[in-house]
C-alpha cells in the first residue's frame, strides 16, 4: 500500500503543477501577448507533462506487476484498514485533479483554436486569398483566388 500512496501523492502534486502551468498559458493567450510569451508558457508546461507521463508509466508497471486493470481495482481488493481509507481519499483527489486538468486543457485548446482563426483571418485580409493549414507557396498557389505574394511589392 505504501507504493500506491506514493504513486497517488506524486500524481496529485504533478497534476497540480500541470494545472498551474496550463492556467498560466491560458492567461498568456488571453492577454494578447507577443508570441515569445506564449512559447515560454508552452515550454514551461513541457517538463510537468513529461513528469506526468513518466509517472503514468510507473503506475502502469505497478498495475501490470499486480495483475490489476486499474488502481481502483487494486484498492477494492485490499482489506479494510486505515491505509486503505487514505488510498481511497487520494484516489478521489487524483480523479478530481484529472477532471480539472481535462477542463483546463480543453479551455486552452479552444483559446489556441480562436488564435489560429484570428491569424488565418488577418492573413486572408493581407493577401486577399484563402489561407490554408500550411502557409507554403504550393498551398497558396492551389487555393488562392488570384496569384499574389503575401507582401506584393507592387502595392
Amino acid at each position: 500500500m505504501e507504493e500506491v500512496v506514493r504513486l497517488l501523492r506524486a500524481q496529485i502534486l504533478i497534476s497540480n503543477k500541470c494545472i498551474e502551468k496550463i492556467k498560466a498559458l491560458k492567461e498568456t493567450l488571453q492577454a494578447e501577448n507577443k508570441g515569445a510569451d506564449i512559447v515560454a508558457a508552452v515550454q514551461a508546461i513541457e517538463p510537468a507533462l513529461l513528469e506526468l507521463g513518466k509517472l503514468e508509466k510507473d503506475k502502469q508497471e505497478f498495475l501490470r506487476k499486480h495483475k490489476m486493470p486499474a488502481m481502483s481495482a487494486f484498492i477494492t481488493k485490499a482489506p479494510p484498514s486505515e491505509e486503505r481509507e487514505i488510498v481511497v481519499h487520494l484516489l478521489h483527489r487524483v480523479q478530481e485533479f484529472e477532471e480539472a486538468l481535462g477542463r483546463e486543457i480543453e479551455a486552452a485548446r479552444l483559446l489556441l483554436e480562436r488564435g489560429k482563426k484570428y491569424v488565418d483571418y488577418h492573413i486572408n485580409v493581407m493577401t486577399r486569398t484563402v489561407a490554408s493549414e500550411t502557409y507554403t507557396q504550393d498551398a497558396a498557389n492551389k487555393e488562392s483566388r488570384r496569384e499574389i505574394k503575401m507582401f506584393d511589392s507592387s502595392v
